[in-house]
């Protein structure tokens, strides 16, 4: 059989079969990549001087080394070299060599290094798209694919991170295909580069709100600023009760010791004044006590390791951490935010929810105390009233 008659029957029938099998998540590994990797391997090894034989087997491989993705990109090199070694049964080997084909097409496994020359002109085919002006439009229907595959969304920095990895890591390992295609994929990598940069700070400026102007800082600074108003708010109420229970409990002091005494003798005599007395005092000294509290100032840090700080685990912007780690090190890592915004952003984050837990302690106490002083006047009231009816 003449080889134009195989190559075009290869073509026909890895067309029906991908056409018939083959997912349509599957955009980059589809019937386009197979058709590119057969015509590069042909340019490849045209002058050459292969025998036919040999040739043959290389560009069928090169056809059919990832059919075996209608079943998923696992075990694929396997299923590809058994369609190929279906579909070549009916061709005599003197026409195409069979076990090479398949071994071209197991060659292609990552455990596998390619040895012979035909297995690197079959490596460099399948990764001549690095090398060429399509690269962009074929690493975008490769994300598609990893993207639909994976459920995984990759922003925009991390997969143009991901191709120029698979740049570096790959090489070209004939002369031919180095000559071919290595100047452009130098172009590629630089262009990555680029691209890199750009997708990083625009990464950045979405995760940090800065498409949106500065929203996102002024919702940090007034919710800040909010935090310590109210902070500030819940001193002053703290000493305003302080004031006013440290003054009623002198006066009641003072008052009460001069004016009655507590002994059995007079107990019942001064009942309707001594009882609201000790009661009043009981309980502006318990709103003093909740009031102290609140207002007291108290250091607090948190328990953390070095890996903690790497992993930005805590924020480091309260003093009350930071104070104890060494000076270099806190400027390294004050250093290492204003690299990451959106790292900066989440120790941000982090020290308003700690604030909030702080008012709401704060508050919590200051609770407390204005309703024992209330509920202390009112009950001293009470018990005076019913003492004076009870005589």
């Amino acid at each position: 059989m003449p080889e134009t008659s195989l190559l075009a029957a290869a073509e026909t029938a890895v067309y029906q079969y991908l056409a018939e099998h083959l997912p349509p998540r599957y955009v980059f590994h589809d019937f386009n990549h197979a058709k590119a990797t057969a015509a590069i391997a042909a340019e490849l090894t045209a002058e050459a001087g292969l025998p036919e034989a040999a040739r043959n087997a290389l560009i069928i491989a090169a056809w059919f080394h990832d059919v075996g993705y209608t079943e998923g990109e696992e075990g694929h090199e396997q299923r590809s070299a058994e369609q190929a070694k279906q579909f070549l049964e009916p061709f005599p080997e003197t026409v195409i060599d069979h076990a090479l084909a398949e071994q071209l097409i197991l060659s292609t496994m990552p455990a596998q290094k390619p040895g012979t020359k035909l297995e690197q002109w079959l490596h460099d085919a399948h990764y001549s798209f690095l090398g060429r002006k399509r690269f962009e439009r074929r690493g975008q229907l490769l994300r598609l694919e990893e993207e639909a595959i994976s459920g995984k969304n990759y922003t925009t920095h991390e997969w143009e991170r991901r191709l120029l990895e698979l740049q570096l890591d790959t090489k070209f390992l004939t002369p031919e295909a180095h000559e071919a295609f290595a100047s452009r994929k130098n172009k590629n990598i630089a262009e990555q580069r680029d691209k890199i940069r750009k997708a990083r700070k625009t990464t950045v400026r979405k995760k940090t709100g800065k498409d949106f102007g500065r929203g996102v800082d002024t919702v940090y600074r007034v919710t800040l600023r909010n935090h310590i108003n109210l902070s500030s708010i819940a001193d002053g109420k703290a000493n305003m009760i302080i004031s006013i229970n440290t003054l009623v409990l002198s006066i009641l002091i003072t008052a009460g010791s001069a004016g009655f005494s507590i002994s059995p003798a007079n107990f019942e005599e001064n009942l309707e004044y001594i009882l609201p007395v000790l009661l009043l005092m009981v309980t502006s000294l318990m709103a003093i006590t909740f009031a102290v509290f609140s207002a007291i100032p108290k250091v607090s840090g948190q328990d953390f390791t070095d890996e903690d700080v790497k992993k930005h685990n805590v924020s480091l912007l309260y003093f009350g951490n930071f104070l104890s780690l060494p000076k270099e090190q806190f400027v390294g890592y004050l250093r290492d935010l204003k690299e990451d915004q959106e790292v900066l952003y989440d120790d941000l984050s982090r020290d308003l929810y700690n604030l909030g837990l702080v008012l709401k302690k704060k508050y919590r106490l200051l609770t407390y105390a204005y309703r024992t002083f209330v509920g202390g006047l009112v009950l001293s009231f009470l018990v005076f009233v019913f003492t004076l009816l009870l005589k």
